[in-house]
Parts: structure tokens; C-alpha cells; sequence
């Protein structure tokens, strides 16, 4: 494939819906050559995509997977200039009563995927000496989420992930940038795996939180084609930074997280979610 030397080639994992479809298709639209990645990338074959936009099948939580999927695009495009790191699972119950399996297929996707991938383009990346990896996080990496621990813990070691990262770098000419979204309007919550007991001693609080967050992640989140634009303008930015809040009220949680103490910050999440 012969691409012109100036169109930047781009990686996007989970990208058969939400944020990470919004986001390929708004990169596709922008001249980027924009390699989608999903375990199912047929569910968007018969779909109208963007010319830019090729779907290939890659499981983040597979070494050989990802093997194979980075070095077709390499093959194909000879380089890849922008890594976005989507790809990611939702867990929701009780601590006490999510398996331990439960818990590592969280991080096996979340953390370890995100790594695992990074770690297959970082070699061509730093041999060319440039290139952007985006990973995207959550305001739930910053403000711990009742019934949603897993989730939460997996989306805080991103944020560490991503902070060693920028650092270790930045000698090479390779830029390392956070996404924190806020409420996303997507399926990852109503995919979720759930657990939780029969006669839970946890389920009225349980109950509580749920209607609280059918409503965060249903009517009062943002499209994910609002968010999508947010987060390309926040790879195309100039200068340093390293966190970008995305999504309606995600600077304001950020901010809340910065300034307040841990005991005040408490109260604000147990009285949202009812608890």
C-alpha cells in the first residue's frame, strides 16, 4: 500500500462502537488512515465507512493477536504514527462478591491489553523516533466508584501506566496523553458483568446505585461522536500536557478530585449514588 508521506496511520482498539468507533471514523474523516481493531470487526461490515477506515480482527487480551494485527499494519502501511488504546470491559457488584476471575478479566483487558499493545508498537514507534499513544482512562480513574471497584482500580493503573510512560518517552520523541472521560453515552455499562448474590446483604445499596447510573450512562451522558472530537483535538494539541477531561462535567469531577479532601470527596460520591 502506498500511502502519502504525510498521512498519518493510526490504531484504534474496540473500535466496533462507542467511543472507539466514534473516534476511528472522526480520524478517518480528518485524512488519517485509521486501521480499526475488534475482536468482531464484521459488525461493521455492513455498515457505510469511511474510505480511511479498515476493521481488523485483534483481541487485546491475546499476545499472538496482537502480534499479528500490528504487523499487518505494518506490512501494509509501513508505519504506525498514532496508537489509541480503547479497548475495554466493564465489572460491576459488590467487592466482597465479585470473583477473583471476574476481577482479573478486568485488568486482563483494561490494564494488561492496553500494555500489551503498547508494548507490540512502541518498538517501530521509538525506531522512527516519533509517535503519539492516547490511552483512553476514566474520571472513574480518579474518583473511585462504589459497585464499580474493579473497573475503577483497573482505570487507576491506567493513569499510572500513562504517567511512567510520558516520562520514559519523551528522550525518544514519543508523546504520551490520558483521556478522562466523564458519563459516555455507550454499551459498555449495559454489557457489563454483573454480580451479585441471591439475599445480598449489599442489595438495597446495590439498587440504589443502579438507578443512579441507568441514568448517568443513559440520558444524562454524551454521544460518544461529542467525545470522539474531544479526544482527536486532544491528540492534535500542541505543547506537553498529559490529561485531558472529556465529556459534559468530567473538568468539574477533576477539579472536585484535586481540591477536596478524601473525607468530603466521600461524602459527594455516597450522596450521588444514594448510598
Amino acid at each position: 500500500m502506498n500511502l502519502p508521506a504525510d498521512q498519518k496511520v493510526a490504531l484504534v482498539t474496540g473500535a466496533s462502537r462507542g467511543i472507539g468507533r466514534s473516534v476511528s471514523q472522526h480520524l478517518a474523516e480528518k485524512g488519517y488512515k485509521v486501521y480499526g481493531a475488534s475482536r468482531s470487526p464484521e459488525a461493521l461490515e455492513s455498515e457505510a465507512c469511511p474510505e480511511n477506515l479498515c476493521m481488523i480482527r485483534m483481541d487485546v487480551t491475546g499476545e499472538e493477536s496482537v502480534r499479528e494485527a500490528v504487523a499487518l499494519i505494518l506490512s501494509e502501511a509501513g508505519r504506525i504514527d498514532l496508537l489509541v488504546n480503547n479497548a475495554g470491559i466493564s465489572v460491576a457488584g459488590p467487592m466482597e462478591e465479585t470473583p477473583i476471575k471476574m476481577a482479573r478479566a478486568q485488568f486482563e483487558t483494561n490494564y494488561f491489553g492496553t500494555l500489551r499493545v503498547i508494548q507490540a508498537v512502541l518498538p517501530h514507534m521509538r525506531a522512527r523516533g516519533q509517535g503519539i499513544i492516547c490511552n483512553i482512562g476514566s474520571v472513574a480513574g480518579k474518583i473511585a466508584v462504589p459497585f464499580q471497584g474493579h473497573y475503577s482500580a483497573s482505570k487507576f493503573a491506567i493513569e499510572g501506566l500513562t504517567e511512567a510512560l510520558a516520562i520514559e518517552l519523551e528522550p525518544f520523541g514519543i508523546r504520551a496523553i490520558l483521556i478522562e472521560p466523564a458519563d459516555v453515552m455507550t454499551k459498555i455499562w449495559h454489557d457489563r458483568a454483573h454480580c451479585q448474590k441471591e439475599e445480598s446483604p449489599y442489595s438495597r445499596a446495590l439498587s440504589r446505585f443502579l438507578r443512579v447510573k441507568e441514568t448517568e450512562m443513559g440520558k444524562n451522558a454524551t454521544p460518544p461522536e461529542t467525545v470522539a472530537r474531544e479526544i482527536v483535538a486532544a491528540i492534535e494539541s500542541k505543547g506537553r500536557r498529559l490529561r485531558f477531561g472529556v465529556a459534559k462535567g468530567s473538568g468539574m469531577l477533576i477539579l472536585a478530585r484535586k481540591i477536596l479532601p478524601d473525607s468530603l470527596m466521600q461524602w459527594a460520591v455516597k450522596k450521588n449514588y444514594r448510598q
